[in-house]
């Protein structure tokens, strides 16, 4: 098994369908796959060896995608960097998972080039474009190198596919490992239940997440429809991009939707190819709901997970969503809400939320103790995410439990408050 092969079936039946779609360019699906063969024989041939990290530091551009199934066709490990993390940040995670190569654009290289103070495991920087920076391999010299017929490894799903490092609220970043199995399925199986062949999605939110990575562009290119990549979220250019491109999806976070909402000329353009919208990421209140379907006139769905686990353990498709749930859990995914020591709760009552199934990822990479203390023997996954489930399975998510605040005795949720101001008319 390896992610990049979640493509092949619709290289081979449509090659020249668009895969992938950012301003004027447009990449078929014989081309993704090329593409990806020559990333993963050029990074072989520079000599990156199998178990080592490739780190790609970048925005939310095709390169990405392309250099993300490249390293893992290679068999190499993928460590995908938030393209909005400052230096520090990025040289601890290149640091923690000893890197070995970074793929960079030109305006985060001096970030890259600072880390090298203390980061020594670095050996080769790779420069996104067609011309050397500052000595350094470019990007297209990467792919030029990939041309010759070089063997590509066989990998298996117990195989780690990436790490994707997560922040929780104090300490450092925790670097999460995902295997080809957790990457593969929690793509396809996504895909699954909200796309199909004909769609075209826009991916709003960043893809240097997983959210928009694993579940909209994998998600989508599993079923063989097409991306539309969007490098930064802007609510006016999002409106033209849908006008220009026709999207039949919308992939966001609750805050996107409420800039749209309030774009003062929103009913001058014309976005009724959008069938459907997605969020996650955080909980979506309701009032801001029903103005996205009243407003918009977009149906909604919804889907709830973390980093830990592919990233979505629940979602429901837009047909049978319910206002305020993010869904049941995803394909053998299992759900349960449990108290303070542990132990199950009834339907409708409040308490952590676990999840146990082929989502949940193998712990944090260096971090034993760490993993150990949420990732229990039995497979569950505990989230920190307090919610309740009704009779029928759906899960409603309330806040996170390290942000509960105490008010007089009375148990209080920031987003309770979040949810009056998100929609508050003199709040902009």
């Amino acid at each position: 098994m390896n992610v990049s092969n979640l493509i092949k079936k619709h290289v081979a039946e449509y090659p020249d369908k668009t895969a992938i779609v950012f301003g004027d360019r447009r990449i078929t699906y014989g081309k993704l796959d090329d593409l990806i063969t020559r990333t993963a024989r050029g990074l072989l041939t520079l000599g990156v060896k199998r178990g080592e990290v490739v780190s790609l530091f970048l925005p939310s551009l095709p390169e990405l995608i392309i250099a993300y199934l490249g390293t893992v066709r290679a068999g190499l490990t993928v460590n995908v960097v938030n393209a909005m993390l400052r230096e520090q940040e990025v040289s601890y995670i290149l640091k923690d998972c000893d890197t070995r190569t970074v793929l960079v654009d030109t305006s985060r290289l001096d970030i890259i080039e600072n880390a090298l103070l203390e980061t020594t495991s670095i050996r080769e920087i790779i420069v996104l474009g067609t011309d050397t920076q500052n000595g350094y391999l470019s990007f297209e010299g990467l792919l030029d190198m990939g041309r010759g017929d070089i063997p590509l490894p066989e990998t298996k799903g117990s195989d780690l596919c990436h790490l994707m490092y997560t922040s929780g609220t104090t300490g450092w970043p925790k670097g999460v490992m995902a295997t080809h199995l957790n990457v593969f399925h929690n793509a396809t199986e996504f895909g699954k239940v909200h796309f199909k062949p004909e769609d075209r999605i826009m991916v709003a939110t960043p893809i240097f997440h997983c959210w928009g990575l694993i579940n909209g562009t994998f998600g989508m290119l599993s079923r063989g429809g097409t991306v539309i990549t969007v490098e930064r979220f802007f609510p006016e250019q999002a409106l033209q991009a849908i006008e220009r491109y026709r999207p039949t999806v919308f992939q966001g976070v609750p805050p996107m939707y409420n800039l749209l909402l309030k774009q003062p000329d929103l009913d001058r353009h014309d976005i009724s190819s959008v069938i459907f919208c997605l969020s996650a990421a955080t909980k979506m209140p309701e009032n801001l709901i029903r103005q996205v379907e009243d407003r918009l006139k977009w149906r909604y769905a919804e889907a709830w997970g973390l980093t830990e686990v592919s990233c979505v353990g629940t979602t429901t498709p837009y047909t049978e969503t319910r206002v305020g749930s993010c869904g049941k859990a995803m394909d053998d995914g299992q759900i349960k809400v449990v108290d303070d020591g542990g132990q199950p709760l009834p339907s409708g009552q409040q308490g952590e939320l676990c999840v146990r199934g082929t989502c949940v990822t193998k712990g944090y990479l260096n971090k034993p103790e760490v993993t150990e203390a949420v990732f229990d023997r039995e497979g569950w996954f505990h989230s920190g995410d307090i919610a309740y489930i009704d009779d029928d399975g759906y899960a409603y998510i309330v806040d996170r439990k390290k942000d509960m605040i105490n008010v007089g005795g009375e148990k209080v949720f920031p987003s309770e408050v979040e949810d009056m101001m998100l929609t508050h008319p003199k709040i902009k």
